[in-house]
């Protein structure tokens, strides 16, 4: 709802257990399904289906063909007519390191679903925190043949004065980060080339290149650039570039 879309929630009945769908729906000021009605709206066409949490149960029915609910139907019809699907798993590490789950994860896959997992943590798998599974939702669903390769300069450089210190500035990359957040959930694929930053950018939705030298900036743009393997489409310079360079920094230390 934050970014523009319009939501329709349906929820099983053991998710109602956990959280009343009167609460949902005040939550998304949305329509909320729980039981077979006339309208069978969960056979409207939408333009994306995100399943979260995606339990083994539901798994299991819907590759199996149980459609024993609105959202096991909602499940069966995006498959069936092609809308972009993602699901995300979530249960005890047991039960998602048994054989049996993850044929159905394969089998959900294969069907041309995108699946996202989270890291193990406290013996399960929880679900990404909800930034994370928008993001990569947005991504998924504006994904195009048409999508480009973008290159984003971001953060400080810094340039030596001697084995010691340098000349710097005070760029946190919190600007090029959120264009390159931007720029991924709008479906393009994104590289980043770093200097000095003091932002958390250990995010694998990008490929990060790390250079602070003013000069080796330079260089690695240039080389990303020119790297068919890669194939930059476009650059954004949001880096912080020093306009001072030492031409010859002192070897050793200067003395105080």
């Amino acid at each position: 709802r934050r970014h523009g879309a319009d939501i329709h929630v349906i929820m099983t009945r053991a998710a109602t257990e956990v959280i009343s769908p009167l609460a949902v729906r005040w939550a998304t000021q949305s329509n909320v399904d729980v039981e077979w009605d006339g309208d069978m709206s969960q056979l409207d066409g939408y333009d994306g289906l995100l399943v979260a949490p995606a339990t083994r149960n539901t798994l299991a029915k819907h590759v199996n063909g149980v459609m024993d609910s609105p959202l096991s139907m909602a499940m069966a019809a995006a498959a069936g007519n092609g809308t972009p699907t993602m699901v995300v798993p979530s249960m005890h590490n047991d039960l998602f390191d048994d054989a049996v789950t993850q044929d159905l994860l394969d089998s959900v896959a294969a069907r041309g679903a995108k699946v996202l997992v989270s890291e193990s943590e406290e013996g399960r798998r929880k679900q990404p925190d909800p930034i994370r599974i928008v993001a990569e939702f947005t991504h998924f669903l504006n994904r195009t043949p048409n999508h480009r390769n973008v290159l984003v300069l971001l953060g400080g450089t810094e340039s030596s004065i001697d084995d010691v210190r340098v000349i710097t500035n005070r760029s946190s990359g919190q600007t090029g980060f959120a264009i390159c957040d931007g720029l991924h959930r709008l479906g393009h694929e994104v590289t980043i080339l770093a200097g000095r930053t003091s932002i958390e950018m250990d995010d694998s939705r990008f490929k990060i290149v790390y250079s602070p030298d003013v000069s080796s900036m330079k260089n690695c743009a240039r080389d990303l650039i020119e790297n068919d393997d890669i194939g930059i489409d476009a650059v954004i310079s949001a880096a912080a570039i020093s306009d001072h360079v030492v031409d010859e920094p002192y070897s050793g230390k200067v003395s105080s």
